[in-house]
């Protein structure tokens, strides 16, 4: 583990993001086709190209089985989608729509179509595919990831009031503490805040204690 001071340039992603807490399903029978919609959390492209292999085995008989799915947050965003063989613009699009609709990431939704002999047109396939993915999305429970960053700072026990008071104040939290000739502490930052902490710790301390940033 090395210390490192933290750099004041970098962009910072958002505080949190929002994503499934756990699969969530759906069923659509729109003109005799059927459309069952699939939502995971996915946390990875290989992971979302395995859960498509599984799934795609596991559904061998239906005639499409299309998909959308978004990684990550600010500049390292990610989002895929695949119409297989439906119309271009039909069926990935607005899955991935009703994604984004939501503010969801780290989220793969795929939609299985068993064809039923009755053509829905191209409007009608984008409805179709979007209006699964919404129903499959409503029906999961979705939960909120902190982001932040994490920091290490040594001071004199004199001092662990004040820091204890600031970090409360900068919506941070203790990681963990060592307490030895000076107490130890690693502490968590959300991405927002760690600037202006670190601006009040110079001030409240005369710049006697330092914010080091933690690298593995």
């Amino acid at each position: 583990m090395k210390n490192g001071t933290p750099s004041p340039h970098s962009a910072d992603p958002p505080d949190s993001y929002l994503t499934l807490a756990e699969a969530a399903a759906a069923e659509l029978k729109i003109q005799r086709s059927r459309f069952l919609a699939l939502a995971v959390p996915v946390a990875s492209p290989e992971e979302a190209r395995l859960r498509l292999e599984e799934t795609s085995r596991r559904y061998h008989d239906a005639r499409h089985v299309c998909y959308g799915y978004r990684l990550g947050v600010g500049h390292f965003l990610v989002t895929r989608r695949s119409d297989d063989g439906e119309p271009s613009g039909t069926a990935g699009e607005p899955i991935l729509l009703a994604i984004d609709q939501l503010g969801l990431t780290d989220v793969l939704v795929m939609v299985v179509r068993y064809f039923g002999g009755i053509k829905l047109g191209t409007g009608g396939l984008a409805r179709a595919y979007g209006q699964a993915a919404t129903e499959a999305l409503s029906h999961g429970t979705i939960r909120e990831v902190s982001l932040g960053r994490e920091f290490v700072l040594e001071f004199s026990y004199a001092r662990e009031k004040t820091i204890r008071r600031l970090l409360e104040a900068w919506k941070g939290k203790q990681v963990a503490q060592e307490y030895g000739e000076n107490v130890t502490w690693r502490v968590w930052l959300p991405h927002s805040a760690w600037r202006g902490f670190a601006g009040a710790l110079t001030e409240h301390t005369a710049g006697a204690v330092a914010l080091e940033e933690t690298v593995e």
